[in-house]
């Protein structure tokens, strides 16, 4: 049976203009326009005083959700002791004064910024910003805090980096569009390493030919295969935490004279050509620094792949409906899930590892599972949804052979439409465009909060939570040194 990484390649859908895997532009690169230095100018030059109450309260939430999210997994992910002492042995004893979460203050920083970030990813339960397929945070405010501890920078100073590094990755993003998932590239690795030079960039006050520089260099860095959906492997974890550390890397060559490659995101074999198929510039830099597209990012309220979360919605709602009409506990007879053909290919293929995974990556990426998962379970599981026991779980497997998936190309992206059968007979149909925490079904200020006291109970008092909610409330007038001491 073909993999999930063919059906990806095959499945996605392609624009091109003329010259296969081209721009929109011309076949050397953008015509009339500098993006690379557009992108610099705004992180060399842009304030804080051009960030909204609005868009500073949104900063608030994603630092909030970052830190529970890594926090939450530094501890509790399979993948994480590991990574963490392969980091600590790779290290040779070098120290510093920067945090990795729940390990100590004694990291150097590009160190602290690869675990950071790569425990920021491995519950797969961090932000989302959906018109670029990619997780923003999880490299940008390792990067950044890193950064800030090392310098001591003011709390104004690291709200202000986070948002251009966030505005930098989504909008790189959204210009490589699903294509680059057709090359084979994961944007939250390729286009966070660009967003965390910018947010370094601008926390630091570097220069425009330092900047610059790291950005050309960052070409030859920026990387983080689609591979790993074949067998479920750690790769995708470590992502940001590479795109994180490799920023690091990036600024400090080019503090010391190392040229980088010119004109790296629109040039012939830059970013945008060599990392997508159908990548556009169409927008990419209009309004940038005033039209700010980061508050988009959106909070993912279930530890699984995005393309799972209108499903585990509405399942965990209709058994939840099924089981109060009944009186007892139902079961559907079938489910059938439309699934956008991005969606399918990803979530949706029917393969051996999708329907019945057997370690956790796969069960994030597994559309039959999620749905078992969301009947049996409902929708607040959280991570207990990949206890090693539920994969042998026969109710589950019986489930998840249950469930069809159907490539619906009239599906929206991020949507699902699922048609129930009982075992009785009754026949359900539910449908959903928008996932929880999307600006059309939003996440509120209280579940923002919710979601990481759930995370952290395990990892901080109760007292300590509220410390630190407290503290990234105040960010402002804070020293993030005192945030971070808490972490």
């Amino acid at each position: 049976m073909a993999s999930a990484v063919s059906d990806v390649q095959t499945e996605a859908p392609v624009k091109t203009n003329g010259v296969n895997g081209a721009v929109k532009g011309t076949a050397n690169g953008i015509a009339n326009e500098s993006i690379t230095e557009t992108f610099v100018d705004f992180a060399v030059n842009t304030k804080y005083e051009a960030l909204s109450s609005k868009a500073i309260s949104k900063l608030k939430d994603l630092i909030v959700d970052h830190i529970g999210v890594a926090a939450g997994a530094a501890l509790g992910s399979d993948s994480s002791e590991p990574i963490f002492k392969a980091i600590q042995a790779f290290s040779f004893g070098v120290s510093g004064n920067c945090t990795v979460y729940t390990k100590g203050h004694n990291f150097a920083p590009h160190y602290a910024a690869l675990l950071n970030g790569s425990f920021a990813h491995s519950y797969d339960f961090d932000d989302t910003y959906a018109a670029g397929t990619v997780h923003p945070g999880a490299s940008v405010i390792p990067a950044t805090l890193a950064s800030a501890e090392l310098t001591g920078a003011s709390g104004r100073d690291v709200i202000l980096a986070i948002a251009i590094g966030y505005e930098v990755v989504c909008r790189l993003s959204r210009a490589l569009g699903a294509g680059s998932y057709v090359r084979g590239f994961h944007n939250t690795a390729t286009t966070g390493l660009f967003g965390s030079i910018a947010a370094i960039s601008s926390l630091r006050g570097l220069s425009h030919q330092v900047v610059t520089d790291a950005m050309g260099l960052a070409g030859s860095r920026a990387s983080g295969s689609m591979q790993f959906l074949d067998n479920g492997s750690w790769n995708k974890r470590l992502h940001p935490g590479f795109a994180a550390h490799d920023a690091m890397l990036c600024i400090a060559l080019a503090e010391q004279g190392v040229t980088g490659a010119s004109r790296i995101i629109e040039g012939k074999v830059g970013l945008l050509h060599a990392f997508s198929t159908s990548a556009s510039s169409d927008g990419l830099t209009t309004g940038l620094g005033k039209d700010w597209v980061f508050p988009q990012t959106a909070l993912k309220p279930y530890s699984a792949c995005r393309y799972t979360h209108t499903g585990i919605e509405l399942v965990a709602n209709v058994a939840e409906e099924a089981r109060k009409k009944a009186g007892k506990d139902v079961l559907p007879k079938k489910i059938d899930a439309r699934l956008g053909p991005a969606a399918f290919g990803i979530v949706g293929f029917p393969q051996p590892n999708k329907i019945h995974p057997e370690n956790p990556v796969d069960a994030q990426f597994s559309n039959f599972y999620q749905l078992a998962i969301a009947w049996l379970f409902g929708s607040g599981i959280g991570f207990a949804a990949y206890d090693a026991g539920k994969f042998g779980d026969p109710r589950i497997r019986t489930l998840c052979d249950r469930i069809n998936c159907i490539k619906d190309d009239q599906c929206p992206v991020w949507g699902t439409i699922l048609d129930f059968e009982l075992e009785d007979g009754t026949k359900i149909h539910k449908e959903m465009a928008h996932p929880l925490g999307e600006e059309e079904h939003p996440f509120s200020p209280e579940q923002v909060r919710g979601k990481f006291r759930g995370l952290v109970d395990k990892v901080y008092d109760s007292s300590r939570m509220e410390e630190i909610i407290r503290a990234v409330d105040g960010i402002e007038k804070a020293k993030i040194a005192d945030i971070m001491k808490l972490l």
